[in-house]
């Protein structure tokens, strides 16, 4: 059973930083937001975590707390409201705040909705773009591990005692990299400068493939479809988190 505070962290802080990824890399998306102007702010249930979704001159900025002076609060009283809402299964509503003379800035849910389904259909829908799929996987997987270390008390634990790098990447393609500090971790877009482990995909096919489990990592490592270097130790730990990863965006 995934544990609700931090499922509430792996959407505001990870799934929900896919948008700022859609406003670049997706035409439909960028179409969506022209033009738009507004700041929502989401709450998970009273002294929950929060995060900000800032649409602004056809870019989406998504910050952790409450960012600037929110046109639209998104108030959900409990976090699992939030996440069954989110996840779209089980009963979860928000309460709505807007202040009388923002009305004008309401349509910005509906863009909010909007870029939830383009998310979901690129992610699960057929014959999506595999670059950018593949794009937004590996930044949710890097986030949902940081969010799964910094407030899943047993991940927390081991996640501790790690200090360095973490790289996932697809061979000429997109990378992402988790920084384990011994005591926070964070996950980011990009290569680093230097990796104390890496996790490098043949192509996106191969990717895509085995984040759906229709290859066995083993079998593709043998196979030279996947390489795995450096610190194996890390690695089995790192292992593990993915593992989690499943279990909170199942």
């Amino acid at each position: 059973m995934p544990n609700e505070n931090v499922l509430a962290h792996v959407f505001l802080d990870a799934v929900f930083t896919n948008f700022e990824i859609l406003a670049q890399d997706d035409p439909e998306s960028a179409a969506l937001i022209a033009g738009k102007n507004v700041n929502i702010l989401f709450i998970a249930g009273i002294g929950g975590p929060k995060a900000t979704i800032s649409i602004c001159d056809s870019a989406i900025k998504v910050t952790p707390g409450n960012s600037g002076n929110p046109d639209i609060i998104m108030f959900f009283p409990f976090k699992k409201w939030m996440t069954n809402m989110l996840s779209k299964k089980g009963f979860g509503i928000p309460i709505p705040l807007i202040m009388p003379w923002k009305l004008h800035k309401a349509p910005g849910l509906l863009t909010f909705v909007k870029l939830g389904d383009r998310l979901d259909k690129i992610l699960q829908g057929p014959n999506p773009p595999k670059k950018l799929k593949s794009k937004l996987l590996l930044n949710t997987i890097a986030k949902t591990i940081a969010a799964v270390c910094n407030y899943e008390p047993e991940s927390k634990a081991s996640a501790d005692t790690l200090h360095g790098v973490a790289e996932l990447s697809i061979k000429n393609g997109y990378a992402v990299n988790i920084l384990f500090m011994g005591g926070s971790t964070m996950g980011r877009n990009g290569k680093p400068n230097e990796a104390d482990l890496i996790m490098n995909f043949k192509d996106e096919d191969i990717f895509l493939n085995l984040a759906d489990d229709k290859i066995d990592v083993m079998a593709a490592i043998c196979l030279g479809d996947m390489a795995l270097e450096g610190d194996l130790h890390m690695g089995d730990i790192v292992n593990t988190y993915l593992d989690k990863v499943g279990t909170y965006l199942q």
